[in-house]
């Protein structure tokens, strides 16, 4: 028997079932990190859009009260106009009516919707506020003439004040439901926190249950771990940084945050914040960070120059010649540019720079981080522009610009307290439109307004920086002057004085001021008796003819006092000049 010799065996394909399932494993924990990342920062975008979201319906709660109080004050104005009492000035029964018709495709429109959802056949709230107004025209119209009776019998033929209650139920109602959509975005936000918590725990579970496999892959876990706990640092940053943001009040305290997060988060990175100025055709530079070996960087940046703000998305400038980049990016270094915006507005700029090996890819890793700097930097300087907004509506005077008298005395016992601290002067300028009741009673009360106005800001046009210039009250606005002495003041004011009295002319009436002026430490110790004083001396102006500046008496012991020790009158026109 002839034996055929048999080919061998043909190895097994992949003989090493080992380096197999280490591939698998390797991969799983490589999407494991992944996950986490992904889980993490959705979780904080979709914290970001509840709060957000939350941000929409209080600014919308405010502007429906805004139109329910201005159709009171309208409602307010008409019934007064037809009883025959002063009802205040007209212009603010225009306003509530121009508020009203302001938000009227808006959120008047989102108050009939939300009636059509309660009663179908309930009437449109546009509708009722336009026949009140058309019989509020009629009543204010008779009332003018003086047929007093048949302004009331409009008023009553027309049923208006069931059309306001009504109307009024109608706001209350909306606004009820309204506000009950704030328990369940908190309730989103409370739950995206909750999932990234959870998926933290129960991924680091799971790797650490995965790095236990074996002694051969222990750097492998070490480097998972390493990225793990990068992720977790990260996100615990955006979270802090983002409660940090809640807490600033000005763009100062932002930038701070900014600046502390960026050097823990994306450590051996530098980087810039631009924001919009108050004209908004320019940004200007707001903060930067680790940029010593950065060229320097421009003050300001048109939107015309940075392609992040032309495309409205996120732009690289990267390294060589060839490379498209922004007009004002400087070479040698690469940056990342990333447009920040909030509620349909662009805010400003962040901007990220790299450079040595590898920057382009270092940058681009970095790049949800970043996005996630900038969408929490977005939301807090829109909050804060907010913020700004309602706290200049609430200290200072409509009429004329000017702060208001809670300001004026919150700010000067501030400066006087500093003052004393420091052993600086401060000077107040106490003035008064001389016979201003008359020019409202010979020339009409819109005449008065514009010369109050015009007063204002010729005042304001004699002003430094530093100085505050204030509405006292009426016809009676006050100055303070920090780091001026009483003669300064004196001087100061004088100039004031010839400023006021050249606004004669274009109203055809005379125009002119009286003027008090006292200093600390002269003439007084402290802010209540630095007012009194140049009140006093505004008063001895207005007995000693009006049209004049007088100065408080100096204290006793300060320095040689007039023999009379009476408020002095000066002639300043000279110094002035």
């Amino acid at each position: 028997m002839t034996l055929t010799p048999q080919a061998p065996e043909a190895p097994f394909v992949g003989s090493n079932p080992f380096r197999f399932m280490e591939r698998y494993r390797l991969l799983g924990q490589i999407g494991l990190v992944v996950a986490s990342i992904t889980i993490v920062l959705s979780g904080f975008f979709f914290t970001n859009h509840h709060q957000q979201a939350l941000l929409d319906l209080r600014e919308g709660g405010r502007q429906m009260r805004i139109a329910q109080e201005a159709l009171m004050d309208a409602e307010g104005y008409v019934l007064n106009k037809a009883i025959g009492e002063a009802p205040g000035d007209v212009g603010d029964y225009s306003r509530a009516f121009e508020a009203l018709h302001s938000r009227q495709e808006t959120h008047l429109k989102q108050l009939d919707q939300f009636l059509k959802q309660k009663d179908t056949a309930s009437p449109s709230a546009i509708v009722l506020i336009r026949s009140l107004e058309t019989n509020w025209t009629a009543t204010l119209e008779a009332a003018r003439a003086g047929r007093l009776p048949e302004a009331r019998a409009i008023l009553k033929s027309t049923n208006s004040a069931n059309v306001v209650s009504e109307l009024r139920h109608a706001f209350d109602a909306f606004l009820a439901d309204w506000n009950s959509n704030f328990a369940h975005h908190e309730t989103r936000i409370e739950i995206g926190k909750m999932l990234v918590l959870v998926s933290q725990l129960l991924i680091g579970g799971l790797m650490i249950f995965a790095f236990r496999s074996g002694s051969r892959d222990a750097k492998a876990r070490a480097d998972a771990t390493r990225q793990m706990e990068t992720s977790r640092t990260q996100v615990g940053h955006l979270f802090a940084m983002t409660d940090m943001l809640q807490s600033a009040s000005d763009y100062h305290d932002a930038n701070a945050v900014l600046k502390a997060t960026a050097g823990e988060l994306i450590e051996g990175f530098s980087g810039a914040l631009y924001v919009f100025n108050n004209s908004r055709d320019r940004l200007i530079l707001s903060t930067s960070w680790g940029c010593d070996d950065v060229p320097p960087l421009p003050e300001t940046i048109t939107s015309s120059q940075c392609w992040a703000m032309k495309r409205g998305r996120n732009h690289v400038n990267r390294l060589g010649s060839k490379a498209l980049c922004c007009e004002h990016h400087a070479s040698g270094f690469a940056a990342l540019e990333i447009p920040m915006a909030a509620r349909g507005e662009n805010l400003g700029l962040l901007q990220i720079f790299a450079d040595g090996p590898h920057a382009e890819e270092r940058l681009s890793s970095i790049l949800p981080v970043g996005s996630a700097m900038g969408d929490a930097m977005s939301l807090a300087l829109s909050n804060i522009a907010l913020r700004e907004k309602l706290r200049s509506q609430a200290l200072r005077d409509p009429l004329t610009g000017l702060y208001n008298r809670r300001y004026m005395e919150d700010s000067l016992d501030r400066y006087v307290r500093l003052a004393e601290r420091e052993g600086r002067k401060v000077s107040v300028i106490m003035i008064d439109l001389d016979h201003f009741k008359r020019l409202n009673d010979e020339h009409g009360h819109a005449t008065g307004d514009a010369v109050l106005r015009e007063a204002a800001a010729a005042v304001v046009g004699t002003l430094r920086e530093t100085d505050v210039a204030c509405r006292y009250g009426g016809e009676e606005l006050i100055v303070f002057l920090p780091d001026c002495d009483l003669d300064d003041a004196g001087i100061k004011a004088e100039q004031i004085r010839q400023r006021i009295e050249d606004l004669s002319g274009a109203h055809g009436a005379k125009v002119s001021a009286s003027l008090g002026v006292a200093s600390v430490p002269s003439t007084s110790a402290n802010s209540v008796d630095l007012v009194k004083a140049a009140d006093t001396a505004l008063y001895k102006a207005k007995h000693a003819g009006r049209n004049q500046v007088a100065l408080a008496p100096v204290r006793p012991g300060w320095r040689a006092q007039p023999d009379d020790a009476e408020a002095k009158t000066i002639p300043f026109r000279m110094a002035a000049e």
